[in-house]
């Protein structure tokens, strides 16, 4: 009877009946322990511990192992207990459970069939077992027990392979999953109040910045490069306010000079010439007389010279007054010149000058005619950055058709400055090796968390986002000009 408590678990569980292939499974296990070491095999125990509940026991056992061995003989079938009942239909016989569970785990079963056994048929079987019949089984006969020992330790390197693979690849994504919490961690703690902590923060995310898994490594970077950002912001303002205050201080110690007594002047109107491009007739223009000055220090202007410059004065007022209505004039001719010439043009011509683009625009985010004219396109307006998420908002046309990105038109959006990568690896009709990254939109705006594997695969660390119109199955959707110009760039500010 197979009892199956190990002290330390085997990887290969042998299970069988003492009454029937005692012998067999003896040889089993020596052969196999010297093989693989005597605690990766598990045959059985002499009794299960008082109040311990066998069926637990057993499911804890068959679950720490990677390959059941089952061992079947002539009577496997038929063997029956003290009531003459067969023990195969007994809910709590130790065989019955360890076979169960196995399957529970899909775990690799493999039927061992001795001597001249033959396996069993789903309709022989209770039906928790009848998956049992499945299971490619191994023939052990005692005449080529060497050679069928053989096989089966070839099976079982390679089944036992394979779990470790497994394992070890599941334990990698497990440390992979708490780095990229501890990434989470280490971004809310960028904020904290203690420099100490912020420090420390700043440097655990360094060290995942070099991460051996890309997407830790991309989860950090893309943390860093946000706060960079924040903290550029941040030091901006700040001397910004500095330079504030010091302006108000300056201008707070600065005495403030009394103003000077004027007298009020007395005031007369000169005369001015009219001025016939206009029509205007004599114009009078208000004229301040000079302030009298003070009596002269001795050897200063003689007194008999004051009225001349006094009339002096006067003239080059009377003068500005001229100039100051000729102006008017010719500003006046001007506009009627140009009504003029506008009446007398054709219909199509423009009412206004042209919309430039500002010089420190670069190219590539410029929303352009050349891009509206295609039938289908894409202008971005905006990316932020703020609350550890990736606004993108922008303004789209599809020609009528409803955007879906599994069977229509959507827009492919990704990190770069519009020229590299190029336009066309950022669709699926460019190889995969050549490919670019990307993602998929058709949702208005677009809002990526920075820790989306979209976010630190498409966009990562790169300054600026891009777009371009696609179509489900066919890639990048050509322009008018057989390119794929049919949207532009923006860059990424912080909130």
């Amino acid at each position: 009877m197979a009892v199956s408590t190990p002290m330390t678990p085997g990887r290969i569980f042998i299970s069988y009946r003492r009454n029937e292939t005692d012998f067999p499974a003896g040889w089993l296990y020596e052969r196999l322990a010297a093989h693989f070491g005597p605690d990766q095999v598990f045959k059985d125990v002499d009794s299960i511990e008082l109040g311990d509940d066998f069926a637990e026991v057993i499911a804890n056992a068959v679950g720490a192992c990677d390959v059941l061995l089952v061992l079947i003989g002539a009577q496997w079938l038929a063997i029956t207990d003290e009531a003459g009942h067969r023990r195969l239909e007994n809910t709590y016989d130790f065989v019955r459970l360890e076979i169960e569970a196995a399957l529970q785990r899909k775990v690799r079963i493999i039927p061992i069939l001795v001597g001249r056994a033959k396996m069993p048929r789903a309709d022989q079987l209770p039906a928790s077992l009848g998956k049992l019949v499945n299971r490619q089984a191994l023939e052990l006969d005692p005449n080529r027990f060497e050679a069928d020992t053989r096989r089966l330790v070839r099976v079982l390197e390679k089944t036992l392979a394979e779990e470790e693979a497994r394992r070890e690849a599941g334990a990698r994504r497990a440390a992979e999953k708490r780095r990229l919490t501890t990434v989470q961690t280490m971004a809310a703690s960028l904020r904290a109040d203690g420099q100490a902590e912020v420090d420390a923060a700043e440097a655990a995310l360094r060290r995942l910045a070099s991460d051996e898994s890309e997407r830790v490594a991309q989860a950090a970077q893309a943390v860093l490069h946000a706060w960079e950002v924040e903290q550029a912001r941040r030091q901006s303002e700040a001397k910004r306010r500095t330079a504030q205050a010091n302006e108000e201080r300056q201008g707070q110690e600065r005495p403030e000079e009394a103003p000077r007594p004027v007298p009020p002047p007395a005031r007369f109107v000169a005369s001015v010439p009219p001025v016939e491009a206009t029509d205007a007739g004599r114009a009078t223009v208000p004229i301040d007389p000079p302030t009298p000055a003070p009596p002269a220090p001795p050897g200063g202007i003689p007194a008999g010279d004051r009225p001349a410059r006094r009339r002096l004065v006067v003239a080059a007022l009377a003068l500005a007054g001229l100039l100051v209505a000729g102006g008017v004039a010719y500003a006046q001719y001007g506009r009627d010149d140009g009504s003029e010439k506008h009446t007398g043009g054709s219909a199509g011509a423009s009412t206004g000058p042209k919309a430039t683009p500002s010089a420190s625009t670069p190219a590539d985010e410029l929303c352009t005619n050349e891009i509206k004219s295609n039938r289908r396109w894409v202008c971005l307006t905006s990316a932020v950055l703020a609350d550890g998420k990736l606004t993108i908002k922008y303004a789209v046309n599809y020609a009528g058709s409803i955007p879906n990105i599994d069977k229509g038109y959507h827009v492919h959006i990704y990190g770069g400055d519009g020229k590299n990568p190029p336009d066309y690896a950022m669709g699926t009709q460019a190889p995969k090796s050549t490919r670019g990254k990307y993602y998929w939109e058709d949702r208005q705006p677009s809002v990526l968390d920075i820790y989306d594997s979209r976010f630190t695969s498409a966009i990562g660390h790169a300054k600026k986002v891009c777009a371009r119109i696609a179509i489900a199955g066919h890639g990048l959707v050509p322009d008018n000009k057989g390119g794929y110009k049919t949207g532009n760039c923006v860059p990424i500010t912080q909130s």
